[in-house]
């Protein structure tokens, strides 16, 4: 039986453990950030994975000329591909054909809470067996996780989905992973973790968090996402209504996880994954002052504080 989080280990280890989860971080962009990609440069290191996340009303063209700019940056673009708002196959691979060109190998397929009319793909992994992706040259592909449910597309239809990815992925020319949607319930993913393990799921996971943000944002997008319990959580922790404007960072739930991989060496929870719902600048700024040490833990090694 793993061990709990809550064992005793010493704050050295704890803060240890942090860094070393917070290491070769990702971060998302989405494109407001075009015009200030040069700011990019003064926190994200060469050869940071960058996701160009495809927000509704946006063009396919405008996500992969966003890719191709960051790939040229010297980051490792990762664009979201998402299969509902594929209009035709023709569509999909006009894109990957530009993004290999610009040397885009990287991508995160996802299925899509809204679909196009006579959408050309009904989910993610209708897309993964195209065989296009290999075709163009992409060696690693993530694939959405759902730890806290999909409102959108219901628990049952998103267990069968991951199931049939993971299937995929023991055949995949190409290397998988899944990359999660954020929260803010540890135990949730920990538990997510094992089920999903005990089901025959062998693929890594890169866990999404929320960079930090006012409260107030991260109920708004917590609410389009369908993660409403895990919200509730949080305005329960944090005094509710009265702090909606404070910064909230994902301190407690990156401390935990932590604690987890430390305790369970084998933990699938490999890596971790910044939405940055208050801007990629201040979201790497923070992740960054972690890595270079520069944050305190609380008396019970439970959270911390960022110093710099």
């Amino acid at each position: 039986m793993a061990e709990s989080t809550g064992a005793s280990v010493s704050k050295e280890a704890v803060r240890d453990a942090i860094v070393a989860f917070l290491r070769d971080y990702s971060i998302e962009s989405t494109p407001h950030d075009a015009d200030r990609l040069d700011s990019f440069r003064e926190v994200l290191a060469p050869g940071t994975a960058v996701y160009v996340a495809h927000p509704p009303g946006v063009e396919l063209d405008v996500i992969v000329d966003l890719a191709a700019r960051l790939q040229r940056m010297g980051y490792k673009a990762v664009p979201h591909l998402i299969s509902r708002k594929m209009s035709s196959v023709a569509q999909l691979e006009r894109a990957l054909e530009r993004l290999q060109a610009a040397g885009v190998d990287h991508a995160l397929v996802l299925g899509g809470d809204i679909a196009v009319e006579n959408a050309a793909f009904d989910s993610s992994l209708e897309l993964l067996e195209t065989g296009l992706l290999e075709k163009h040259g992409f060696r690693k592909v993530g694939v959405a996780g759902h730890p806290e449910g999909s409102k959108a597309i219901g628990e049952e239809r998103v267990k069968q989905a991951l199931e049939g990815k993971a299937a995929f992925a023991k055949r995949a020319p190409f290397e998988m992973r899944i990359v999660t949607q954020f929260g803010f319930d540890p135990e949730a993913f920990t538990s997510w973790e094992a089920e999903t393990t005990a089901a025959g799921v062998t693929l890594p996971v890169h866990v999404g968090f929320p960079g930090p943000t006012s409260l107030k944002q991260l109920m708004r997008f917590a609410a389009l996402c369908g993660i409403g319990s895990s919200t509730r959580m949080l305005m329960n922790r944090t005094g509710a209504m009265a702090n909606l404007l404070r910064t909230q960072a994902p301190d407690e739930m990156i401390t935990h996880i932590a604690r987890h991989r430390l305790h369970n060496p084998a933990s699938r929870l490999v890596k971790a994954h910044f939405f940055c719902f208050g801007g990629v600048v201040k979201t790497a700024r923070w992740v960054n002052s972690v890595l270079a040490g520069q944050f305190e833990l609380n008396s019970e090694a439970t959270g911390f504080e960022v110093k710099g």
